[in-house]
């Protein structure tokens, strides 16, 4: 682990108030962890069943406990195929629901209302509840889910692997510099509702559980989140056993660049194992390449075989879906 990080000018210019730190209360067993995540559920009972949170149990003892996080503006749905299928291979998969997503009014403008507290709060339970199963706790997440992925890796010492696919740390076209000064002055940003097809607007093709927008508030605080980790404010705290960014050459929401920047360098220096998997430009697979709703995405099989190879128990080129052979990046 190095012992200066160099932080970028524009980052030490722009200093980002105090990013709530994170209270770790691990369960203590797997009643205490099942009766953890009952609350969560019963917390959301105005939460359409499909989209609360969801626990995939493989029969006998799990070879490690898996923490996916969805997608920005989608629900825990968007994985649940591949959950049943970890689930069968022999993993324990835990799918937290975001807070304010999943909600049954997919036109919700309830976003705005999120903030840096409680993404902090949600990740950290949902890493109280994957503690407690005494198994191995690896992270995973798309999009925004990403970013909760790498701020659980970079927090709680029990998460030994993570994988970061397209993690939300810069809009595509966005440079890094600005991604700083939204996240220090948020509240210059228009709050306007964004569109993801604004040629369609509501009536976009995908998963009947998705929002086919949001409002601009809602994403500042993944982004301060990931600018917290980007700064070194908030450190990555123990030496991470694998980390490994997912790529995607087709991916036109995130900046791939700024992907890179984070899985490599907040990443790296403290983990044994650090790579990035891209996957198949011919493909042709969108940003959301999970969705089994959703047009341009993989095959259920494809994705697990994408996740599996991501945390080293799987073929490393996932059937030739990957490109790029999972080795370090320095090597």
């Amino acid at each position: 682990m190095t012992s200066t990080p160099k932080v970028a000018w524009y980052r030490k210019l722009l200093p980002l108030p105090e990013t709530p730190r994170t209270f770790p209360q691990p369960a203590t067993d797997p009643v205490a962890a099942r009766e953890r995540l009952a609350a969560v559920i019963a917390d959301e009972a105005d939460i359409p069943e499909a989209t609360r949170t969801q626990l995939f149990e493989p029969e006998g003892d799990a070879l490690a406990t898996l923490v996916l996080w969805h997608g920005f503006t989608n629900a825990p749905t968007q994985f649940v195929p591949v959950a049943e299928s970890l689930r069968a291979e022999g993993y324990r998969v835990l799918l937290p629901r975001m807070p304010h997503q999943g909600e049954v009014d997919t036109l919700t403008k309830d976003l705005a209302n999120l903030t840096v507290d409680e993404l902090v709060r949600h990740v950290d339970t949902a890493i109280d509840i994957a503690s407690g199963f005494g198994d191995p706790v690896w992270v995973m997440g798309l999009s925004a889910g990403g970013t909760l992925a790498g701020w659980a890796a970079a927090t709680r010492p029990i998460v030994s692997r993570v994988v970061l696919a397209a993690p939300l740390v810069a809009p595509k076209g966005a440079p890094l510099w600005l991604v700083r000064l939204i996240a220090r002055y948020p509240k210059f940003v228009p709050n306007f509702y964004f569109w993801w097809d604004p040629r369609v607007k509501a009536k976009i093709v995908g998963s009947p559980y998705a929002y086919p927008g949001f409002p601009t508030p809602g994403l500042i605080p993944y982004l301060i989140l990931s600018e917290s980790l980007f700064d070194f404010s908030v450190p990555v705290g123990h030496e991470l056993d694998r980390v490994v960014l997912v790529s995607n050459p087709h991916d036109m929401a995130i900046s791939r660049g700024a992907a890179r920047h984070f899985g490599m360098d907040v990443f790296g220096p403290p983990a044994a194992y650090v790579a990035e998997a891209t996957i198949d430009g011919a493909l042709k697979w969108n940003h959301d390449f999970v969705d089994p709703w959703s047009p341009g995405t993989g095959r259920t099989d494809q994705v697990v075989a994408i996740f599996l190879a991501a945390l080293g128990v799987g073929a490393p080129a996932a059937g030739g879906l990957l490109v790029a052979p999972l080795v370090k990046p320095q090597d």
